[in-house]
């Protein structure tokens, strides 16, 4: 491990938070399928490789009545992680330092969640060997785990542009330099190529992917000289030997709602074997990396949850309906539309009535009894007749990506105070130059302008909104010819986005 620890401590990886690894996203996907996880708001959860810190400290921020435990190789992680704690005052996470190889089991204890973002597939063998020892020593009989790695076949093509990058920087010393010159070397071949190609079409869209990455990231994951990829039935051979068991993806539903309805009849002839379903569904979307949940080989799972498991969790949406709704109450079909595209129909009056509810509430999150209370006096139904049918519908919209669940509901704001006050730990991300943010909803977002970030560090709780505006004023450079209209529009923008930081979570009290 000693060249992965100099590398990392020449160049820290980005400051990153990954929502799909929240304890909330893993107790959710776990009680679905049955299991009795613990509560994300009271639980103990370990990351290996923690990086800087910043993916656990965002859940430290948001759970203060849970345990949080980071391990890194490097130094200067951890040496950040611990000054980033004691800046936000964080007293339920710690960090140390370590080898994963001479971790001491004993002394870590239990956990409830375990995590290895970004590990797994960059290690040796028996490091790997010992991450899954770990898993096997530290979560505790309802645990839940979760691991990401390279899969093939999509890495299949992403490997003919690592090769291409190392081999022409490979005399470079500088990492930025060799990440420039990779980058370079991707475009001139790119531009060299047959432009009808499929092997140029393989190029173009790996360099489309690189415009979205720091150039941190594609150093340590794509010019490291340990990069290993796994097909799906691989990595689950391995889960076998430390008693633990494949449960789903953090995407779980999701991938397979992209599939054509015939393709999905064709999987469905392999019958209940989980396994080669998931490993046919990556040769059929060309998956390149997963992010897999795993829990322990005695754990009990129901690989065919029920609608009415919707009781158990709050729901939330910001899907919009395709088209104005005139008459809630009729059968009409609606097509409401999510994230990235995601579209999915509802006819049912009570289901249209819900969604239409969660998105009026977005980003908050809403039980369902009470959901459905409110779809039910919207639309005047018996909630006693119409939820059976209902409840299916808003089924189907979760596993098409529509409807989001969840196993807890954080506590925000939904209106601006008068003097309003940026979630502090958006505050330090935004100090930190982070791209992204976290919402106090868990959710990541990139800041739209500048006047977003402005506006944010703003919000402190010392100014109200007449100062807000004077402050934006005195420091937004407007352009001369529009400086007057724009200041006479501005307390009507900073009044838009102080709403819009309610909705989004940015806010506490």
């Amino acid at each position: 491990m000693t060249d992965q620890k100099f590398s990392y401590d020449e160049v820290p990886y980005s400051s990153f938070t990954f929502p799909q690894t929240r304890p909330d996203r893993l107790a959710t996907l776990a009680a679905i399928y049955g299991l009795q996880p613990a509560d994300p708001e009271n639980c103990r959860v370990l990351e290996l490789g923690c990086g800087d810190g910043t993916n656990l400290l965002s859940f430290a921020y948001i759970l203060p009545d849970s345990r949080f435990v980071g391990i890194d190789l490097a130094k200067g992680h951890i040496d950040r992680a611990k000054a980033a704690a004691d800046e936000l005052q964080l007293s339920n996470v710690e960090f140390h330092c370590e080898d994963v190889t001479k971790v001491d089991c004993q002394e870590l204890g239990k956990f409830d969640f375990i995590i290895a973002h970004g590990l797994f597939s960059w290690v040796p063998e028996h490091v790997r060997t010992r991450i899954l020892e770990i898993y096997e020593l530290c979560l505790k009989p309802e645990g839940v785990g979760c691991l990401s790695y390279n899969v093939y076949p999509g890495c299949k093509t992403r490997e003919i542009v690592w090769d291409m990058m190392k081999f022409y920087t490979a005399e470079l010393a500088d990492p930025m330099e060799r990440v420039a010159a990779g980058i370079q070397f991707l475009n001139f071949i790119n531009f060299a190529a047959d432009q009808e190609s499929t092997y140029r079409r393989v190029i173009a869209t790996e360099l489309c992917q690189y415009s979205q990455r720091t150039p941190e990231n594609i150093f340590h994951d794509d010019l490291s000289n340990l990069n290993r990829p796994f097909y799906f039935r691989e990595f689950t051979g391995l889960l076998e030997p430390h008693g633990l068991q494949y449960l789903c993806e953090v995407d779980a539903f999701w991938n397979e709602s992209r599939l054509r309805p015939e393709i999905e009849a064709k999987l469905d002839e392999l019958g209940d074997d989980v396994l080669k379903r998931e490993q046919f569904i990556d040769y059929i979307l060309g998956r390149p990396f997963r992010t897999s949940v795993i829990v322990r080989e005695a754990a009990s799972i129901d690989r065919a949850p029920s609608p009415d498991i919707l009781k158990n969790f709050y729901l939330a949406s910001q899907a919009e309906p395709s088209a104005e709704v005139r008459e809630l109450a009729s059968n009409a079909a609606v097509t409401f539309k999510g994230l990235d595209g995601v579209e999915a129909s509802a006819s049912h009056p009570l289901a249209k009535a819900a969604v239409i509810e969660l998105s009026s509430q977005w980003s908050n999150s809403v039980k369902f009894d009470d959901l459905i209370r409110k779809a039910a006096d919207a639309t005047r139904l018996s909630v006693d007749e119409a939820e059976p049918q209902a409840m299916n519908e808003l089924f189907e919209l979760f596993k098409a990506g529509i409807i989001y669940l969840h196993r807890f509901r954080p506590e925000f704001p939904t209106e601006a105070s008068e003097k309003p006050i940026a979630s502090r730990f958006v505050r330090w991300q935004l100090q930190k130059k982070c791209k992204d943010i976290t919402a106090l909803s868990g959710m990541n977002l990139r800041p739209s302008d500048d006047l977003m970030r402005l506006l944010l560090l703003l919000c402190d709780g010392t100014r109200d909104w007449d100062d807000l505006v004077a402050e934006a004023a005195a420091r937004i450079g407007f352009p001369p010819e529009k400086k007057e209209a724009m200041l006479e529009q501005l307390p009507a923008v900073i009044e838009s986005r102080l709403v819009e930081f309610a909705r989004l979570g940015l806010l506490e009290a």
